[in-house]
């Protein structure tokens, strides 16, 4: 049974920056009140929750302009509580990707007199638990500006030493990832094509550390009968097939990131499943200074799309084992979840509106950058939750019985509260509809803000059910 979601957002706050260290006791309880302040409604600004209190207004402010601590003192405590839930799991994924965030109003002219035109770039390591395919936090975020073309090292990026290029970052994120978490042996890395870069392959075959990396060019093979990694998997036989869930993706313009791409329906691939363990040449250019590296490889592939559709396929390196019909559905179900990052940019960049928020300094744009990286969290695991279980699922694994009683109680109109525990889409559907929630579209699913809204609103009656309750238990009138 999964995990009961924390509602209460000071509980939240205090257990993901309560360790942070700010060197004093005064800011670190401000952090956690703003963390808390934003979590119960993650669109608004910070003059909007502070709701005409001028004296907490200026708090907040005063917080983000400080000097006296870094950006860093506040991402490495949250860091670190999310490594602390990360141990207590058989397997963890650390799924990296990296995103632009942009601007458009007088931040963007800020981070322009720094050098970048337009925003800044993240590089994210998301913590997944791959059985409940729930993330547990974030361990790690790099973020950077980088200045426009003309400004640039004039140098060839294949020229540059490989620790000075922007690809180096894949593997110190991993670096960075081993000395919070003490140990990998639990952890399996999942990163994208970008990520298919020899000397991060090197260092992950090299330090023994789990991974499945989508492959992004067709490697030489040190063999000298198949010459290609895809001419070998094609040669090998099906060990089976499975349906892979390709869910929906809106079209996207070009950014200071990401290409202009088209938008996608969601859908159900039927794939057939190819592995073998293979040994990779290094590129001609990088012979001397590197090995061959014996990998695992499995190709998932789909061969008869529907019409008009793109056939999917992911060619997987992985440290895995791939040779049975379940090795190879195991590696491609955690490849699967990479997409978990792409909704965790998605709750940050809408749920939290980060790319909107008008601060007027890089270090006060930082520190809320920091802050609200870890409401995204938040917002994308009750989104999980809700939208992972079955319509039967009984939702006291998500909510206490408190909860859900004062749900019911919010809706029943007098009706006697059941002896059995409503489902979990229930308990999801009502909370939407406690938010202002209609399903006006005929969907069943409740957005990002609406469903925080409900949230919050649960947690403000919540506090009045338990009052009458404690009264009622102790014979008081109503």
């Amino acid at each position: 049974m999964a995990k009961r979601f924390e509602t209460s957002n000071h509980v939240w706050a205090e257990q993901v920056f309560g360790e942070c260290q700010l060197g004093d006791e005064r800011r670190l309880r401000r952090l956690v009140e703003m963390a808390a302040m934003h979590a119960s409604d993650p669109e608004a600004s910070t003059a909007a929750l502070c709701a005409g209190d001028e004296a907490a207004k200026e708090a907040s402010y005063r917080f983000l302009r400080n000097d006296k601590f870094h950006t860093a003192d506040i991402d490495e405590g949250a860091y670190l509580a999310s490594a602390e839930l990360a141990q207590e799991l058989p397997l963890v994924l650390a799924i990296q990707d990296t995103t632009g965030v942009s601007f458009t109003h007088a931040t963007a002219q800020v981070l322009a007199e720094s050098g970048c035109p337009t925003g800044f770039l993240a590089h994210t390591t998301l913590l997944v638990d791959p059985k409940r395919q729930q993330p547990i936090g974030l361990i790690d975020q790099d973020r950077w500006l980088r200045p426009p073309k003309e400004q640039r090292a004039r140098q060839k990026g294949n020229k540059k030493a490989y620790e000075d290029k922007e690809s180096h970052r894949w593997e110190e994120s991993c670096e960075r990832v081993r000395e919070r978490l003490g140990s990998m042996a639990n952890v399996i890395t999942v990163a994208d094509r970008e990520s298919d870069i020899y000397e991060f392959l090197h260092y992950l075959v090299a330090g023994s550390q789990r991974f499945v990396v989508r492959a992004c060019q067709d490697r030489a093979l040190t063999t000298t009968d198949v010459g290609h990694v895809w001419a070998a998997l094609e040669a090998r036989p099906v060990l089976g097939m499975r349906a892979v869930t390709i869910r929906q993706r809106g079209g996207q313009l070009g950014s200071v990131r990401q290409s202009e791409r088209e938008p996608r329906c969601a859908r159900e691939a039927q794939v057939e499943l190819r592995g073998a363990t293979l040994e990779l040449k290094p590129p001609s250019g990088k012979a001397t200074a590197y090995s061959p590296l014996t990998v695992n490889v499995l190709l998932a592939r789909e061969r008869q799309p529907a019409e008009g559709e793109q056939a999917i396929e992911w060619m997987l390196l992985t440290s895995e084992p791939v040779t049975t019909a379940a090795q190879a559905n195991a590696v491609v179900d955690w490849y699967s979840q990479r997409w978990t990052i792409e909704e965790y940019f998605k709750a940050w960049k809408s749920g939290c509106r980060i790319e909107k928020r008008p601060l007027m300094s890089i270090d006060t744009l930082e520190r809320m950058v920091a802050l609200t990286a870890h409401v995204a969290v938040r917002i994308q695991q009750l989104h999980r939750l809700a939208n992972s279980a079955d319509d039967e699922t009984p939702c006291d694994g998500v909510l206490s019985t408190d909860e859900w009683h004062c749900v019911w109680t919010f809706f029943a109109k007098g009706k006697a509260i059941p002896a059995a525990v409503p489902s979990i889409r229930w308990a999801y559907q009502s909370i939407g509809r406690m938010g202002g929630w209609l399903d006006t579209k005929r969907t069943g699913r409740v957005g990002w803000q609406t469903m925080w809204k409900g949230w919050d609103k649960l947690q403000q009656r919540l506090g009045g059910w338990l009052a009458a309750k404690e009264m009622m238990a102790a014979g008081v009138e109503m």
